[in-house]
């Protein structure tokens, strides 16, 4: 499959092993980027607002499908081993509430690489509508797990309505800027 993610045009390559290191060095950046935005939050119970789906989707909508998902995989590899790159540097937030969203976030990150590899993110409509599927991907298996630690009656409550408006916001930062990027890669280096 050709690779339509704009990392693409932005980083070129020539050779296999600078292939490598780049995806190398994609990887660890874009994991560094999404622990640090992990920690700007807002300490909700029993789950924080965060920055990290805006990381989760920007890393998606930037790198592509196999970047994107060896990325938050890395990052969840990271916080299962103990570094504490999680919100409010935690660790063991797998099965804990917020479980849920962090697996949510490989799914959502695979998903919006797969349309970066072709070539959604140029439009900004399909980039929006993208955005908006994604974050339901991070809702519906967030509040699933948090259903296992709350009664059915607040999972919607406690695991979407606080998030909606800063979610909504994270979304059109997002859609403004994939797509305008675009816009500085020359013609003939567009894919």
């Amino acid at each position: 499959m050709k690779q339509n993610a704009l990392i693409n045009s932005i980083v070129k390559i020539e050779t296999k092993e600078k292939e490598i290191l780049r995806n190398i060095l994609l990887v660890f950046g874009g994991t560094v980027f999404l622990s640090i935005l992990a920690q700007i939050l807002i300490p909700l119970k029993p789950v924080p607002i965060t920055l990290g789906s805006f990381a989760v989707t920007l890393i998606g909508l930037l790198y592509g499908r196999k970047l994107a998902t060896a990325t938050i995989l890395s990052y969840v590899a990271a916080g299962t081993v103990g570094i504490p790159v999680f919100a409010n540097f935690k660790t063991g937030v797998l099965f804990s509430p917020s479980g849920g969203y962090v697996f949510g976030y490989i799914v959502a990150a695979i998903f919006l690489g797969y349309l970066a590899d072709k070539g959604f993110t140029k439009s900004y409509a399909k980039t929006i509508l993208a955005l908006i599927i994604a974050n339901v991907i991070i809702y519906a298996l967030g509040i699933l797990q948090l259903s296992l630690f709350v009664p059915n009656k607040d999972v919607f409550k406690l695991g979407v309505y606080p998030f909606l408006i800063g979610d909504t916001l994270k979304m059109l930062v997002v859609a403004s800027l994939v797509p305008t990027l675009w816009k500085f890669v020359p013609k003939n280096d567009k894919q």
